[in-house]
């Protein structure tokens, strides 16, 4: 009796070309991938660094805001000189609080703590720009620094009267050039535009980051009605 052998179908393989394409293919969606996962990081990097220097120049304006509103409180009445009375005399009868004014530098005195005299903790202060850096000093303390990466006509402070409209004191003499006592006298709000620059994270990329703000301030102890 003759039997018969079942025989195996033949079945179609993958080609090396397949297998090539195949290969090829996932490394472009690979690479497609990566980019944008390298994109996207090199972004959050940037968004990162230019959130910092906004709330470096923010946090800086905040304290010297806050610090110069109070510039020339004297509960007691003695902590603090008076300005003159009579003719030639600007601004007469006032808190002499202003104890420097330039163009990139001020410097003011309170009584904080109503003790009678400036001499306590952050009862004088001066803000200035040096070598790239704005600095605060307190009293004969160290100077701190707060703010970097501040190019030469970064920070520019202006002054103006409790006029109104206020007008801007602009008498500088000497050098570096400053307002003088009676000038000072007048000064009842600042104006303070601040400029930062900060390096890219980007290592490719020679532009740095920018950060400015521009911010007015009253002083209190002298008039808001320019405002």
């Amino acid at each position: 009796m003759a039997t018969s052998t079942p025989q195996r179908r033949r079945s179609r393989g993958i080609s090396t070309i397949e297998i090539l394409a195949a290969t090829a293919l996932t490394l472009l969606l690979l690479a497609v991938a990566s980019s944008f996962f390298v994109s996207q990081q090199r972004m959050l990097l940037v968004q990162s660094a230019y959130s910092q220097s906004q709330n470096v120049t923010r946090t800086f304006t905040d304290l010297f805001g806050r610090e110069l509103r109070m510039a020339g409180f004297d509960p007691t009445g003695v902590a603090i000189s008076k300005s003159g009375t009579g003719a030639g005399i600007s601004c007469p009868s006032v808190v002499q609080a202003i104890t420097l004014a330039t163009q990139s530098s001020i410097g003011f005195k309170q009584d904080l703590n109503g003790d009678g005299d400036t001499a306590d903790a952050s009862e004088q202060v001066t803000y200035s720009l040096s070598n790239g850096q704005i600095m605060r000093q307190d009293g004969n303390a160290t100077p701190i620094s707060l703010v970097n990466g501040v190019a030469s006509g970064g920070f520019i402070i202006q002054y103006f009267n409790n006029s109104y409209p206020a007008v801007q004191l602009t008498n500088f003499s000497g050098n570096p050039g400053a307002l003088n006592q009676g000038d000072r006298d007048c000064i009842g709000k600042v104006r303070v535009r601040l400029t930062a620059q900060l390096a890219s994270p980007q290592f490719f990329d020679i532009q740095p980051l920018i950060s400015s703000i521009d911010s007015q301030v009253a002083v209190r102890n002298r008039s808001l009605v320019n405002f």
